[in-house]
């Protein structure tokens, strides 16, 4: 690519690089949707078409989404919220089998692979290189050169028509969770 060139071209490792950063965006999104919308049922939000969730011995609703808060930090500066197995049990402690807790439980491998992909961008260790490319022979049946996330979801979904980009699969995939869990 010349310098002097009006009509430049983004490079294939910025692009890739701007797929990652794009999905982290979306991935976090998708953390802040758990965590405010756990809070809101905590304080006895009722979402369209469904019945309070109900809560677990010992529980009562909280009076404002900061009380809930606190009470899902339980002291702690914060929680996280891209593991499904920890965000499942935090609803058991709080809800008696809500819908919550469902949707994430019969969701919890699909979440874990896009869990895997958040990390490899964000982390460099074997394990997250591991993690990825376990996730990626899931989804899509191969690894990716480098372990490298751009290239996985700037890839296109095999087999299935129209062909759409993985980066696209997994955010509708997100979507579709939080229209479950908040109508």
């Amino acid at each position: 690519m010349s310098s002097g060139s009006s009509n430049q071209q983004i490079g294939r490792t910025a692009l890739e690089l701007a797929y990652e950063l794009s999905f982290l965006r979306i991935f976090i999104a998708w953390e802040q949707f758990q965590e405010q919308t756990f809070a809101r049922l905590l304080c006895g939000y009722i979402p369209r078409g469904r019945t309070q969730e109900p809560l677990a011995a010992g529980q009562q609703y909280r009076r404002t989404i900061n009380d809930a808060e606190l009470a899902i930090l339980a002291g702690q500066q914060y929680r996280l919220w891209h593991n499904p197995t920890q965000v499942a049990a935090r609803a058991r402690a709080f809800f008696a089998g809500g819908s919550f807790e469902l949707i994430i439980a019969s969701n919890q491998a699909a979440l874990i692979e896009f869990a895997a992909i958040r990390h490899r961008i964000a982390h460099a260790q074997d394990h997250a290189r591991q993690e990825f490319d376990n996730a990626t022979m899931s989804l899509a049946s191969r690894r990716y050169g480098g372990a490298r996330p751009g290239k996985f979801l700037r890839d296109w979904q095999r087999l299935v028509i129209p062909r759409r980009r993985w980066i696209s699969v997994i955010s509708s995939d997100l979507k579709n969770l939080a229209a479950q869990i908040c109508p």
